[in-house]
């Protein structure tokens, strides 16, 4: 029997899960299991992300791409044009680009970025009697015309055809494209863009 102070020892030193080897070598047998094992793991969680039905990715499309046109729309007194919806405003009285793009974002939108010839020509059909400012104004440092989006103009959409230095802003009306004053005038009106949504029929559908 021991003494009080002594430590009780549950096995031998010389204990290990391999019998018949030495100590060095089992741990050894041991590290070689774990390593394999961690390997396994590695490539079922590699699998996992290639195969179909593994972990949805972060890069998904915008879930109304993937949605029919017909099953879009505006709210009113919005106007549906593609996958866009386009307000118009009918204020008579003239706005600076500022305050017009304030009144956009108030909105959830923003003024409006022409993207193809097919939206051009839309949206001159729908400005024959009035002129609506654009998201399209002129850097002085940059030399350039670029969009809100900071995307550069191309030119071979339409020319805008600036002739006073003062002419750093872009509005669309009675089928033209031209240069106007960022303070706007009597004559301005407010445009405004955001993206169609999936309409109440279709989610019920859904």
């Amino acid at each position: 029997m021991q003494g009080k102070g002594a430590s009780v020892q549950l096995f031998p030193t010389s204990f290990c899960f391999c019998p018949s080897v030495g100590p060095r070598h089992c741990s050894r047998a041991h590290i070689a299991v774990l390593l394999v094992v961690l390997v396994l793991a590695v490539l079922a969680l590699a699998l996992s992300w290639t195969l179909p039905g593994g972990p949805p990715a972060n890069n998904q499309q915008d879930s109304t791409t993937t949605i029919p046109e017909e099953a879009i729309g505006c709210p009113s007194p919005w106007k549906k044009h593609g996958r866009k919806c386009y307000f118009f405003s009918p204020e008579g009285k003239g706005k600076d680009w500022k305050s017009c793009r304030d009144n956009c974002t108030a909105m959830g939108s923003d003024l409006v970025i022409i993207e193809s010839r097919e939206e051009l020509d839309y949206l001159h059909s729908q400005s024959q009697h009035a002129y609506y400012l654009l998201g399209l104004i002129y850097s002085p440092e940059e030399k350039k015309w670029k969009w809100i989006n900071n995307v550069e103009h191309d030119p071979a959409m339409f020319d805008t055809g600036r002739h006073y230095s003062d002419y750093h802003c872009t509005a669309i009306g009675y089928g033209q494209v031209g240069t106007v004053p960022c303070y706007g005038s009597d004559t301005t009106q407010n445009l405004c863009e955001k993206a169609a949504t999936v309409s109440k029929r279709h989610q019920k559908e859904s």
